[in-house]
């Protein structure tokens, strides 16, 4: 079993305490168990509640993705972990605290019954798919004999998680890890076309 915590070498935050001494802060990424559809209400009722100390950052990841309007293609955002929504912080203990006045159900998780950072590598690929904006763009490719084959965006190089493809609605499902629970995520791609390795001629008599 992994250990519950792992050192991450990400920046240190300096944030001012009560009593007028400062401490420093190493930020990390928590996972946050939300109820279903409230992932961006729950962001936004801890900003406007000044949940928030200097340093510290919450959001939930979206992904783009296309939708057709009448008749019309058009690119849109939606939450891409859904129930999840991701912390920045260094005090485990006073966001926890903090976090109860919310007014909503939102719980810490963590490992073996005890809050922890999600694991280095499963913070680097989330970083890696939704960037500084912590949006996971839409992907364009093609499919070899139904393979897929991403040309460009954040699915490059990553086909291998990809568990389903949804070419007529433009999506596709990747498997990634959350502090070791496998979670599915939608994410936008567009099959611009079908490609066969089949050599020309080989079915000719």
């Amino acid at each position: 079993m992994r250990p519950a915590y792992e050192e991450l070498p990400l920046r240190n935050i300096d944030c001012p305490i009560q009593d007028g001494e400062r401490k420093e802060w190493k930020a990390v990424w928590y996972a946050i168990q939300v109820q279903a559809k409230r992932e961006l209400a729950v962001v936004e009722k801890c900003r406007e509640r000044n949940l928030l100390l200097p340093g510290e950052d919450i959001f939930t990841i979206l992904s783009e993705r296309m939708v057709k309007e009448r008749g019309e293609w058009k690119k849109k955002t939606e939450v891409a972990f859904q129930k999840y929504i991701i912390a920045e912080t260094g005090d485990t203990d006073g966001f926890r605290i903090r976090l109860r006045n919310v007014g909503e159900m939102a719980k810490m998780l963590g490992v073996d019954d005890r809050i922890a950072p999600i694991y280095p590598d499963e913070q680097e690929l989330l970083e890696r798919l939704g960037g500084a904006e912590h949006v996971i763009r839409y992907s364009e490719g093609y499919t070899v004999n139904d393979k897929l084959v991403v040309t460009d965006c954040p699915m490059k190089g990553m086909e291998g998680r990809v568990k389903w493809v949804d070419r007529h609605q433009r999506i596709a499902g990747i498997e990634v890890m959350l502090l070791g629970r496998k979670v599915m995520v939608k994410m936008g791609v567009g099959i611009l076309k079908k490609v066969s390795d089949q050599p020309a001629g080989k079915n000719e008599g």
